[in-house]
């Protein structure tokens, strides 16, 4: 299958740091995004051929310390960002992005790097970031999402696992036609979902310092002061939504 790296240049001074990844993929394949500062969006496509493009804003310092690489392999495709201060020829996601300084001692590098992906259906997806917002959107297949710093916002169906340090997690589901679980776990931040109204679950949880608002859902929470848990049955039951979070409120509702 053809591998496409483009530099695409434009009017706008951004666009001249833009870059371009294309990948054919089939359904099941896994398309891994890894970043470090800066957003990462990804929409469904409408055929079989993942777009990535990554945007460089640099801030300060020299900006051609970052860059984003492609990597594949069988039934995968995998799009990183680099720093190259302490080896420039770098090549590959593996190795050490440690620190953001020139190798030098001194000259100090702020660069974000912010994704914007167009996934194929059926394309597994595996996000990590250290500080950056991630968001999807209409993704119909399982999800594995990381980030430290930074919200997780999803609106479509499919099971996931979503997971940030410091900040909200938002879950906005279209459909109740997918099978698999839901875990979602925030340490400082909310989380709330929307869910059909023929959506069926077993669903448990809890918060240590944080509201519990359950609206018109049976759930039973256990525990008034401190920490707090919480276990139901939605609908017909079947799979599993898992919901943690230290200092946050929990909120679900109906669409």
């Amino acid at each position: 299958m053809l591998l496409t790296l483009a530099l695409v240049a434009g009017v706008a001074p951004l666009a001249a740091q833009d870059t371009r990844f294309t990948k054919e993929m089939r359904p099941g394949d896994r398309l891994e995004l890894q970043n470090i500062n800066g957003e990462i969006r990804v929409t469904q496509g409408t055929g079989r051929t993942a777009e990535i493009v990554v945007t460089k804003e640099v801030k300060a310092g020299d900006g051609s310390l970052v860059k984003a690489i492609m990597e594949e392999g069988t039934g995968y495709v995998r799009v990183c960002t680099v720093y190259l201060n302490r080896d420039p020829n770098r090549s590959t996601c593996r190795g050490e992005n440690s620190g953001n300084w020139s190798s030098a001692g001194r000259v100090r590098f702020e660069v974000n790097m912010h994704y914007e992906v167009r996934a194929p259906a059926g394309v597994r997806l595996e996000v990590e970031s250290v500080n950056g917002n991630v968001v999807l959107r209409g993704i119909d297949t399982p999800a594995t999402v990381e980030t430290v710093n930074g919200a997780i916002d999803l609106d479509g169906v499919g099971a996931h696992r979503l997971e940030t340090v410091n900040g909200r997690i938002t879950g906005r589901f279209t459909s109740s036609s997918w099978s698999g679980d839901l875990d979602l776990e925030t340490v400082n931040g909310s989380i709330e979902l929307s869910l059909p109204g023929d959506f069926s679950a077993q669903i448990a949880g809890e918060t240590v310092n944080g509201s519990i608002d359950f609206g018109e859902f049976p759930v039973t929470m256990r525990g008034k002061w401190g920490p707090k848990t919480f276990s139901g049955t939605i609908g017909e039951g079947g799979r599993r939504i898992r919901i943690e979070t230290v200092n946050g409120s929990v909120t679900l509702r109906r669409r």
